[in-house]
């Protein structure tokens, strides 16, 4: 059995309340969806899926540079909901990976050390943080994706997941980057103080 990791991120959405599309914003000096793909491939994952749908062809070309990404759309984007995209996304892992990890685009400050840490677990059903605040990605043992492909009850992906009836487990992360999202232009600044932040003093 292969232990490699894949990583879905939705980029599909209409940004209506950013008024700009967030996974174009730019975050450390790249595209937000590229900050968040170099995350994830530079800790450890595999592949990275990133679902499209809103200004598809422009995140395509931030992209292009990366390597080890596939891109799917959801030409329904306009009128689908998010959990439309992810099976999308999902859909289009393929039997080479034991583990996918998920997240929106718009959460972009992931630390390594989050991603990491749930690559060394595996349990079947893992979030970052705890039972009141569960951060991003999640990780799901690959072989549930064809019960949450095939779920159409309500609650979208958070229903999924519980029809599984697999206990979770939390992964203690301390870093609020598992939970900043950035929806409105507020949001979007008081990411860009975090990074200010953590830059190294001269």
């Amino acid at each position: 059995m292969s232990n490699k990791t894949c990583c879905v991120i939705m980029a599909a959405g209409l940004s209506s309340r950013m008024g700009r599309h967030k996974p174009l914003l730019p975050i450390d000096g790249h595209p937000a969806i590229v900050h968040l793909i170099l995350t994830m491939l530079n800790a450890g994952v595999d592949h990275c899926i990133i679902v499209t749908g809103h200004h598809a062809d422009d995140l395509k070309e931030a992209c292009r540079d990366l390597n080890n990404i596939t891109f799917v759309h959801n030409p329904e984007y306009a009128s689908t909901d998010m959990f439309t995209s992810a099976k999308i996304g999902f859909g289009a892992v393929t039997s080479d990976y034991s583990r996918v990890l998920f997240t929106p685009a718009d959460i972009p400050l992931i630390p390594a050390s989050a991603i990491k840490g749930l690559l060394a677990h595996t349990e079947p059903l893992i979030y970052p943080g705890d039972r009141t605040k569960k951060g991003h990605p999640v990780s799901i043992d690959a072989a549930f994706l064809d019960m949450i492909l095939s779920f159409d009850g309500d609650g979208g992906l958070r229903g999924a997941l519980s029809s599984l009836h697999v206990e979770p487990v939390y992964l203690a992360i301390e870093d609020p980057g598992i939970l900043i999202d950035m929806d409105t232009p507020e949001d979007y600044q008081k990411i860009l103080d975090v990074c200010e932040s953590k830059e190294p003093s001269p």
